[in-house]
């Protein structure tokens, strides 16, 4: 959405402004990992403290770049390292320590902030130019809201687990001996938690990420080329801006509508149901003929597709526990974000070659054939006996 303002003032290359933003996504990716890494070990408040405060920095460095290179330097900060802290890895990791029986709706409620904060804030960035400030002063003043609004609350409330209150998971009240009892029960439910050593040897989370990969291929590709796609029909360009606008909107909210059925269907079904239906919308693409259908077709394309990562995001803390969810889901995360980046590409390269949007149709409903597939095959895995841990097996049990 800045891409024309900051080219305009500066003159520098629309491709090298979104090479920014493209270099900024793949160290998110790269990053996630290492961000998980961190939320497993170090409390969340000082990461998203320090989150914050790496965000607002990087939004004035932005502000006052002199090249194409700082601005690519201030994107690199902003969304491969802060973006993880704040509205990534970190907060997800949050909600598997805090919630249960709740955890389906509170993984779907986060994921939905994010893309209704980008929906809210792209008017409001244009807001800001139309007054004479410019994309100069749209990051400043964004870099100001953030630490003004963020740093207080991440530094004076957030706690990394229920234990620290005396409370368990879902706010219910410990058991007789208060904090104590608290933090002696979540010690017996990390034992039965898997590392991320044992995570990443099991065939369930391999299959996992490479349905992730796959489904995300169809998930980023079709809606990057919705607009062209239903100008090739015929429906207009207009058309097809308001279909990509229905996609981001019913995208942001069905995170939370499946976060919600997770918590009584199982997340594996959810997530083979929500592939499979891709699938369908792939192939049917080629006979929407209407500009209601077409931006109805959108609105089904965002809920098969953006309410998945949080399907699969829910599957991963139930299999594998809260001991290592935070490295285990940023690797998820890297898996995300490679299919968002393969999509376009790929299908790019299809059509140029084809002179046709069906091979590119035929490819995204293969792939999300084949991520249902390996998905149906992730069944729970067992976690390797632990010579020291055995005895608080039997007598604490074996939970999530």
């Amino acid at each position: 959405m800045l891409v024309r303002p900051i080219s305009e003032d500066t003159g520098w290359s629309a491709t090298a402004i979104a090479g920014a933003v493209t270099v900024g996504g793949v160290l998110a990716g790269v990053g996630a990992p290492l961000v998980g890494f961190m939320a497993d070990r170090y409390s969340p408040r000082i990461l998203m403290t320090l989150g914050v405060v790496l965000m607002g920095a990087s939004f004035f460095f932005i502000a006052a770049a002199p090249s194409v290179w700082v601005l690519v330097v201030g994107y690199a900060v902003a969304r491969g390292i802060a973006q993880n802290m704040i509205a990534g890895v970190v907060p997800r990791v949050i909600v598997v320590n805090w919630f249960r029986r709740m955890r389906g709706r509170a993984i779907g409620l986060v994921g939905t902030a994010h893309p209704i904060g980008t929906f809210v804030l792209g008017p409001v960035a244009l807001f800001i130019i139309g007054t004479g400030l410019g994309w100069r002063g749209v990051w400043v003043i964004f870099g100001i809201a953030v630490i003004v609004l963020l740093v207080l609350p991440n530094a004076l409330v957030i706690r990394r687990t229920p234990e620290e209150m005396g409370l368990l998971p879902d706010g219910d009240l410990a058991a007789d001996g208060g904090q104590d009892a608290a933090i002696a029960a979540s010690a017996r439910e990390a034992e039965q938690s898997w590392t991320f050593g044992e995570a990443v040897r099991t065939r369930a989370l391999t299959l996992i990420i490479l349905s992730i990969v796959l489904a995300n291929y169809g998930g980023g590709g079709l809606p990057f080329h919705m607009p062209q796609i239903y100008a090739d029909q015929g429906l207009g360009e207009a058309t097809g801006v308001a279909a990509v606008s229905m996609f981001a909107i019913s995208g942001a909210f069905a995170n939370t509508l499946w976060g919600f059925l997770a918590e009584r269907i199982s997340e594996r079904l959810l997530g083979i149901f929500t592939m499979l239906m891709g699938a369908v919308l792939a192939l049917c693409f080629p006979f929407v003929s209407h500009p209601i259908a077409a931006v109805s077709y959108g609105m089904l394309l965002g809920v098969a597709m953006r309410g998945e990562a949080s399907i699969l995001l829910i599957l991963v803390a139930n299999y594998y526990g809260r001991r290592s969810y935070g490295a285990i889901s940023g690797l998820v995360q890297t898996a995300i974000l490679v299919g968002l980046a393969l999509g376009p590409v790929i299908m790019a390269q299809v059509r140029e070659s084809t002179d046709s949007y069906l091979p590119v149709f035929y490819s995204g409903a293969v792939t999300f054939t084949i991520a249902a597939v390996l998905l149906a095959f992730a069944t729970k895995p067992e976690r390797p006996l632990r010579p020291s841990t055995s005895a608080t097996t039997t007598a604490g049990g074996n939970q999530p």
